[in-house]
Parts: C-alpha cells; sequence; structure tokens
C-alpha cells in the first residue's frame, strides 16, 4: 500500500500550486483520482482527496478567468449537451423531492454537485490545455495516477488472491486505498480499463519511437488488476475496447492481438478461467436482465418522465447504467445521458480528422477505444455513474475536447507543424541509432 502521508502530500502540495498554475491541481486530481482515500460523513459518504483539491482548483480558475476577462466556460462541442444533463438531473431532484420518490434532500443534492463536479473537470481541462506541452503534461499526470493504483492492486491481489470459492479475497481493497471493506473491485477494474486502453493507443501511435514504451508499460502493468479484479463487465469491456481500438486504427496489430487471446488463456490460473466462463448470455439474463426489467416496471408508473430522483437509491440497485438512470431521471435523463455520450464519440471523431500528430492521435484514439468499452461495459455495470471511472472518462475527455480547441481556434496549424517537424526528427534519430 502506499503510505498515508504520500497520498495526502500530493493532494496538498497540488493544491497549493494551483493557485500559481491551474494544470498542477488539475494534476492532483489525476493522481488521486486512482488512489484517494474514501470519507464518510453523516451529509455524504463518498468524499475523496480530489474532491477538496476541486475547491481550490476551481478557485483558482474562476479568478484566473475574472482576472483575464474570459468567459467562464470555455466553448466545446459538448456544452448544451453538458447542460441538458445537468437540467435533467436539477429537475429530477426537485421533482422527486416534491413527490416524496426521493428518500432525502440531501442525498438528491449531493448527487447533482457530483455531477456538476464532473462538468466543471471536464471545463477546467479543456481550458487548461493551451498547447502540446499542456496535453503531454495532463495525459502523463493522469498514466502516473493509473500507473500508481495498479501498483497498489500487484501488491494486494496477485501476492495475496484467495481462492475460496472462486471468489476474491475479502482484503481485496485496492479500488480503496483505505475505507470500509468490501467495496466489489468492478469499478476499481473499470477505472483501469479506460487508462489501460489510453495507454495501448498512445504506445501503438508513437510506435516505433522509444517514447512509447511508457504508455505500453501503463498498459501492460494494467492488465493483472484488471483480470484479478474478477470483474467480467470490466474484462468483457477491455476486450470489446482492444477490438475497438484496433479494428478502427490500428489494423496491423491486429493479428499480434489475436494470438494473445489464443495464448493468455492457457497461461492463467484455473480459478480465473472458471470465473471467466461466467460471461455468457445466461449469466447475463439472470443477474443482469432483471435489473432492466425492474427499473422499467418501478419507475413507469411513478413519474416515466423524470424519475425517482437523482441519488434515488445510490447508483447501483439496478446493476448497469442505463437501468439506473432511467430510474432516477426517467425517459428525459437516459435521453440527456445518451445524447451527451454520442456527443463524445462525435467529438473524439471530429478531433480525429483535425490533428495528424501521433501523440494526440494516439489519445484521442484511447478515449475513443475507452467510450466504447464505458458503452458496453454499461450493460451490467456503472462505469459513468460510479466516482471514480467516471472521473477518469471526464478527465481524458476533457482532454480530448481540449485537442479540440486547438484544432479549431487557430493554433492547429502552427500546433501541427511544430509536431510534425519534432516527430520527424525523433523518427530519424530513433532509424539512425537502430
Amino acid at each position: 500500500m502506499l503510505p498515508n502521508w504520500l497520498i495526502y502530500g500530493v493532494a496538498v502540495i497540488c493544491g497549493f500550486l494551483t493557485w500559481r498554475d491551474v494544470k498542477w491541481g488539475l494534476t492532483g486530481i489525476a493522481i488521486a483520482i486512482g488512489i484517494s482515500p474514501e470519507y464518510r460523513t453523516e451529509f455524504a459518504k463518498d468524499l475523496r482527496l480530489e474532491d477538496f483539491v476541486m475547491v481550490a482548483v476551481f478557485l483558482a480558475w474562476l479568478i484566473q478567468k475574472a482576472r483575464d476577462r474570459e468567459p467562464l466556460i470555455p466553448f466545446t462541442p459538448l456544452n448544451r449537451l453538458w447542460g441538458f444533463w445537468l437540467f435533467t438531473g436539477a429537475i429530477s431532484v426537485l421533482l422527486g423531492i416534491a413527490l416524496g420518490t426521493l428518500p432525502s434532500w440531501k442525498i438528491g443534492f449531493f448527487h447533482w454537485f457530483k455531477r456538476l463536479e464532473l462538468a466543471l473537470l471536464f471545463w477546467m481541462v479543456a481550458d487548461r490545455v493551451r498547447s502540446l506541452a499542456d496535453v503531454k503534461w495532463l495525459a502523463v499526470s493522469g498514466m502516473v495516477g493509473a500507473l500508481l493504483s495498479s501498483y497498489i492492486g500487484w501488491q494486494q491481489k496477485w501476492l495475496k488472491w484467495s481462492d475460496t470459492n472462486g471468489e476474491p479475497s475479502g482484503n481485496y481493497n485496492a479500488y480503496k486505498v483505505s475505507g470500509p471493506q468490501g467495496e466489489k473491485p468492478n469499478v476499481y477494474a473499470q477505472y483501469l480499463v479506460f487508462n489501460a486502453l489510453v495507454g495501448l493507443a498512445l504506445a501503438w501511435s508513437l510506435h516505433p519511437l522509444p517514447g512509447s514504451w511508457f504508455p505500453a508499460a501503463l498498459a501492460g502493468l494494467t492488465v493483472v488488476p484488471i483480470l484479478f479484479s474478477f470483474s467480467r463487465s470490466a474484462i468483457a469491456a477491455l476486450l470489446v475496447g482492444i477490438f475497438s481500438l484496433t479494428g478502427v486504427f490500428h489494423r496491423r496489430w491486429l493479428p499480434l492481438v489475436l494470438i494473445a487471446m489464443v495464448v493468455v488463456p492457457s497461461m492463467l490460473p484455473s480459478l480465473l478461467k472458471e470465473r471467466l466462463e461466467g460471461l455468457s448470455w445466461e449469466r447475463f439474463k439472470v443477474e443482469r436482465l432483471g435489473g432492466y426489467i425492474a427499473a422499467v416496471k418501478e419507475t413507469l408508473p411513478v413519474n416515466p418522465l423524470t424519475g425517482r430522483g437523482l441519488g434515488f437509491a445510490g447508483f447501483n440497485r439496478y446493476e448497469n447504467q442505463y437501468a439506473n438512470t432511467l430510474a432516477r431521471e426517467g425517459i428525459l435523463g437516459l435521453i440527456a445521458f445518451l445524447a451527451l455520450l454520442w456527443g463524445v464519440l462525435k467529438m473524439q471523431n471530429e478531433t480525429l480528422q483535425m490533428v495528424s500528430d501521433p501523440y494526440l492521435r494516439g489519445i484521442v484514439q484511447g478515449c475513443f477505444a475507452g467510450t466504447i468499452a464505458y458503452c458496453i461495459a454499461g450493460l451490467s455495470g456503472v462505469p459513468l455513474l460510479a466516482i471514480r471511472p467516471s472521473e477518469t472518462f471526464w478527465f481524458w475527455t476533457g482532454l480530448c475536447a481540449g485537442i479540440w480547441r486547438l484544432g479549431v481556434f487557430g493554433q492547429a496549424e502552427e500546433t501541427t507543424e511544430e509536431l510534425e517537424s519534432e516527430f520527424a526528427t525523433e523518427l530519424q534519430a530513433y532509424e539512425s541509432r537502430s
């Protein structure tokens, strides 16, 4: 385990340095997402270090905006869609309180403010990206956080995994660095899946440059914690993401992926093989399909338009993000949620058409595959509703939006020329050494 003083030290240092430059605070958030402890209070049970760093970052960002006389919200293709999703969440909370379907107004507003926090994270990352150096800084920050989180998973699971009834050990707590025992490892694995796909995409896009080793190491080190999380939805999402990445962007790596799909399963322990055999339609019908049916039956008679209220029964009562969204926010909220996901994919596709640098393309390609993976994982999980994976999703999506802004607002031509020149120089140096 990482010592608590190190975790708190990172948060405190980045919190102070954010007053000098917002990117330091964003760095602290990116690292804390995967390693932060959880704090439980009477008002809220899901507070984390990044929440406190977020306050400092937002205040520093607000002061900077006022000083420079810039609009508070940077322009991105997702602004209206984000506003729609925030609106549907607020309406569901207010109507849930008025109709008595929401158990507590505190829970409703806490969940809505967590959503607002995700929106602010997206906007602040997108706004802070002003150059290639900013992209690299924030990308490395996100990957360092994932590497530290993977280290915790290796330490807790690879050396101490249990074969009791084919289930993970009760001591497996990699998702929470410190906190109550017993949380499902699904969310931890889903957090790693997105970062693994970004690392893999970057490694393939930068190959054969020496700089490809770091994202490749990230992708490799996350595989073991993901497998030993015993999360079928996360493993299925990883496979879908890899095939999306290779099938759409990197077909030359497809033979290697197919070989790995044959070789790797033969090297896995029998316990893990038995667990993976549960990835079947029959199992899905028994364990997950009932959640969809229950959400429809319990929501439509009460309030089909706006649901029972954001925060109703947590975020995982129905075992998937689509049924939970329907139950909490009704048909209106589900439409807003799906529209936002479609907008993310559309923005990523537009960004890929504007940039040619392999580093930028690698990030966006990885995020595209990660978005597809999260959409699939959401059929039997809640990666975009649970805090950790949703924070990493919106951090990386904000970085994609920042790259999109570089391409739209006049910096693309100069930046692209610099990037292509830098890439050509590095490639020529590498080939001469080889």
